[in-house]
């Protein structure tokens, strides 16, 4: 760091800013990072339950086989075999993306970890160039996360022919198609498909979290193929007595704020049979589908349950089904993240990239208190207003037709520091005689460790050299470049002479600005 001739305590003071402004960026990454570990240890939870769930469920074809004969149960238990299989390979897969990012991040330790990943606590977790690579790729060769699309939509198209095969599998192939969708999510730039959007430059916890989601419709998929494929061995004798019931949410993972939507009805349905559902001493009737739709605004954050039972008459009079569907309900994230640093500057534009975690862009609005805020091709721009010494953005955002606010953050606001001059080609504070009359003149940088790639112009400067008799010679420059007259006093020097540099004043975004003596000696 080229720091010239700065004192001891100021250079004590710039190390301590730049520790405080580390800690405080650390701060809010931590936050963010904390949300998407427990969002991703709670998936985890749940995809071994629904998992188990879906085990009891292929097992219920053996149970029906018991009063049923087995000609009419093995078709529907071999396609339940096949959509079984399928699933194990695609979340196989997955698990092993994980496990790869996580032995990529925190490598022997990892390694050598024997409990259960699902609950691993990720040590290098705000690292963003691991998924990328692993996932998205660079230039030369695409990543993984395009096979992992190719395997989805293979996985989907399997799952809607088996689907296709009967009448009644048309009611959910919409369901299917939507939980799996992995349509591109920009068709006008090439670029942003939808492995582009869901991987590129992401912390590696926030992969990890996505990849879990994504398990989890896989398993949530395989459950509703479970469900429709035993209601096909009574659908066409209308046994509506030995039929599961699905329950189809709109999420598993809810907003604070947002409702509940849940379409509960029979797999195999009748126009003529009309059923009920009873949940919370509250009675929903059907449509002429057979569906019943369930809403309710949830405003607190923990784990819950949809539990209830639904009515339906069938050949011995009314039959009840019991339900449960479990759920998680949290708290929008809103995320403010300074490109450079967690502190804005006066005189230039600062790049902030703003988001809420499950809300597209188009339905975020963001504001700013003490400057102005714009939009710059997939982010903003801060420019605090002169005299300003806090800078207050604010996040609104559009969830489910409701605007919200989201989230407010303060920043600091601070002067651009001082930049540095040099003589070019010299470094440090002693030169020969033929490396300074070699040199042109006098250049201004910024300190090394400023994040901002800033320009400053030398516009003029002294330079005073000691003469005989005791009497100093000095002679200007109104530029950058030194003067023939300057040039001419270093003809004259000698080793051990010094050579002082003062006067010195700069242009540049920040405006003039006077810039510290050089002493220089020759040796």
């Amino acid at each position: 760091m080229a720091q010239g001739s700065l004192s001891p305590r100021q250079r004590m003071i710039n190390m301590m800013y730049l520790v405080l402004t580390a800690m405080l960026a650390l701060n809010v990454s931590n936050e963010v990072l904390d949300a998407f570990e427990t969002i991703e240890h709670r998936f985890g939870q749940s995809i071994s339950i629904i998992r188990q769930n879906n085990e009891d469920r292929f097992m219920g074809f053996d149970e029906k086989a018991k009063n049923s004969s087995v000609e009419k149960v093995q078709p529907w238990k071999d396609k339940a075999q096949i959509v079984k299989n399928k699933t194990y390979q695609l979340v196989s897969y997955i698990d092993s993306l994980k496990r790869e990012l996580i032995y990529t991040a925190d490598g022997k330790k990892a390694r050598s970890y024997t409990g259960d990943f699902a609950n691993y606590h990720l040590e290098n977790r705000e690292n963003t160039d691991i998924g990328t690579r692993l996932l998205y790729g660079n230039e030369e060769s695409e990543g993984e996360g395009y096979l992992l699309k190719h395997s989805l939509e293979t996985y989907k198209n399997d799952l809607v022919e088996i689907l296709s095969e009967t009448e009644n599998g048309k009611g959910i192939i919409a369901t299917i198609q939507g939980m799996l969708k992995t349509d591109d999510v920009d068709d006008v730039d090439e670029s942003k498909d939808w492995v582009y959007a869901t991987f590129y430059n992401a912390p590696v916890i926030s992969d990890l979290a996505i990849l879990s989601s994504i398990s989890l419709d896989v398993r949530n998929c395989e459950a509703q193929m479970m469900n429709y494929l035993l209601a096909q061995i009574d659908a066409s004798t209308f046994k509506f007595s030995e039929l599961d019931v699905a329950v189809i949410p709109n999420s598993t993972y809810i907003v604070k704020g947002t409702p509940l939507e849940a379409r509960i009805f029979l797999a195999a349905y009748d126009p003529s049979v009309r059923p009920t559902a009873k949940i919370g001493g509250t009675t929903f009737n059907s449509d002429e589908r057979g569906m019943i739709l369930y809403k309710n605004t949830l405003n607190s954050v923990g784990s819950f349950h949809l539990s209830g039972v639904v009515e339906y008459p069938g050949p011995d009079g009314m039959t009840q089904v019991p339900f449960d569907l479990p759920y998680q309900v949290g708290e929008a994230a809103a995320v403010i993240s300074p490109t450079k640093m967690n502190v804005f500057y006066l005189g230039v534009d600062n790049p902030v990239e703003i988001s809420v975690s499950g809300v597209p862009q188009e339905r975020i609005t963001p504001s700013c208190n003490g400057g102005t805020l714009r939009r710059e091709g997939s982010g903003y721009v801060v420019t605090p207003t002169a005299g300003s010494k806090t800078c207050e953005i604010l996040v609104s955002a559009e969830i489910n037709g409701v605007r919200q606010q989201m989230k407010t953050q303060v920043f600091r606001v601070k002067r651009l520091p001082t930049p540095i001059a040099a003589v070019s080609g010299i470094t440090g504070k002693t030169a020969t005689k033929g490396e300074l009359s070699a040199s042109q003149g006098l250049r201004a940088k910024m300190p090394d460790d400023f994040e901002f790639d800033l320009n400053y112009t030398v516009t003029s400067f002294r330079i005073s050299v000691a003469g005989k008799g005791g009497y100093d010679k000095e002679e200007a420059s109104n530029g950058a470049y030194f003067s023939s007259a300057q040039k001419s006093l270093f003809d004259g020097l000698s080793v051990g002479q010094r050579v002082f540099i003062s006067d010195i004043k700069a242009t540049g975004p920040g405006g003039a600005v006077d810039l510290a003596t050089l002493d220089i000696k020759i040796k």
